[in-house]
């Protein structure tokens, strides 16, 4: 919990796309009992969960298969991610505010334009190669989706890319915790420490 002037922010790292994750959000929900809850992601992909059937679906391209073989060691994986699902369903079945904290599809763009360069778009594609013969140590689910993180945003534009989602995250929850009191932002895991850091640093 991180306390912002008379608000209050609970910042939840979660981990994407593991089941058991949604146990996890739905007890801290219910223990924290915020006025309104955000989620990483952008204001199209909220459209969606909010609208979401129940289907699961593949994963879209090669980043997302080897994430999800990985993070499967630690048990069943689903897209779309667990974790957020459960936060829509108990937002909206508490009729709570839902908050989307990350870019937007047209800001993910440009912002993705201006810092990943013709070299890092190539030196990116020569990793799925790496990535498939690269013997992860992680011992822990945590430990993996950061050290796959690490791996695959290893070109310094994409490096770039995950700060700026990071500033523009921690910006979100510090304007939304002004209209909200109690606001609990669920984060993925592998962004939530840099989060974590730029509301710290910048605490009233």
């Amino acid at each position: 919990m991180i306390p912002r002037g008379e608000g209050r922010v609970g910042l939840l790292p979660a981990i994407r796309g593991l089941v058991s994750e949604a146990e996890h959000v739905r007890r801290v929900i219910e223990a924290f009992c915020p006025e309104a809850i955000a989620i990483t992601v952008g204001r199209e992909d909220l459209a969606a969960l909010q609208a979401y059937d129940g289907s699961d679906f593949p994963p879209a391209n090669w980043e997302e298969e080897l994430y999800v073989a990985g993070l499967a060691e630690w048990g069943e994986v689903r897209k779309p991610p667990p974790c957020f699902v459960e936060a829509v369903r108990l937002a909206q079945a508490n009729n709570l505010p839902l908050r989307a904290l990350d870019f937007n599809d047209e800001d993910y763009t440009e912002k993705y334009v201006n810092l990943v360069t013709a070299w890092d778009l190539l030196g990116h594609t020569r990793l799925e190669k790496k990535v498939r013969t690269h013997g992860f140590a992680s011992t822990t689910p945590e430990e993996f989706v950061v050290e796959f993180d690490r791996f695959v945003n290893d070109p310094e534009g994409y490096v770039a890319l995950e700060k700026a989602r990071e500033r523009h995250i921690a910006a979100r929850i510090v304007k939304l915790v002004r209209k909200h009191r109690s606001l609990l932002a669920v984060v993925e895991y592998e962004r939530a420490a840099g989060v974590r850091s730029l509301l710290v640093a910048n605490a009233p």
